[in-house]
């Protein structure tokens, strides 16, 4: 599953990176994923009946709105290089509360997943960058990097003390796996399903333009009273 990771960033870096407006874009996603995080790291740290556990948490959370700034202030300045106006919105995203939803144990799974996943898209963007001489966007991942690759470690330390064993861990992380696939297939189905009710909406309205011309010559609209 990883390896795909890092394979399908490489495969659509010439789709995401390829003029600025897809490239601020994407960096604006990237800003706002960061800051949803850190605003659940506040919480776990919040929550957490460990100090030292609070304080990794803490720091980590400081580290994501670092990043969040990076990518925002990347985002702007491709905003400004595209052939047309490109308003970006405010970096500032909502706590998912998955401390709460999920335990510290599987939080920290879930933590651990999205780390090692971006940290193999990261690594498969700088690749990418450094191919094509874009040394500015390699030296952006590649400084982030050097967190992710920490943040991995730890959160991985962590599950396997909650964990009680490495199998707890491994179970744990499959666990976390399962319930991220399935909060991707709901968000999926809404996503679809808003489409479709456009789509459909739109066309009941064309199909009805044609009845309500027919009805009006059939039945024409007749002013003052009828007796």
């Amino acid at each position: 599953m990883t390896d795909r990771t890092a394979t399908l960033a490489r495969l659509l870096a010439p789709l995401a990176w390829r003029s600025p407006a897809r490239a601020a874009r994407k960096l604006h996603a990237f800003a706002l994923a960061e800051h949803g995080s850190m605003l659940d790291l506040r919480l776990a740290a919040a929550r957490t009946p460990s100090p030292a556990r609070a304080a990794l948490y803490l720091r980590h959370a400081d580290d994501e709105a670092r990043h969040a700034q990076m990518f925002a202030r990347r985002a702007q300045r491709f905003a400004g290089e595209a052939r047309r106006p490109l308003a970006l919105g405010p970096v500032q995203a909502d706590s998912e509360r998955l401390y709460e939803a999920l335990g510290e144990r599987d939080f920290l799974a879930f933590v651990h997943l999205g780390e090692d996943r971006a940290r193999r898209q990261f690594e498969a963007y700088v690749a990418w960058f450094h191919e094509h001489g874009r040394e500015q966007d390699a030296k952006l991942f590649e400084t982030i990097l050097v967190d992710e690759r920490r943040h991995g470690e730890y959160t991985r330390a962590l599950l396997g003390e909650l964990a009680g064993d490495e199998a707890g861990a491994v179970r744990a992380l499959r666990k976390a796996a399962r319930w991220e696939f399935g909060r991707r297939w709901l968000r999926a189905g809404r996503y679809l399903a808003e489409r479709v009710y456009l789509v459909t909406t739109l066309l009941l309205y064309i199909l009805a333009a044609p009845l309500t011309l027919l009805i009006r010559l059939a039945r024409p609209i007749r002013r003052g009273w009828i007796e």
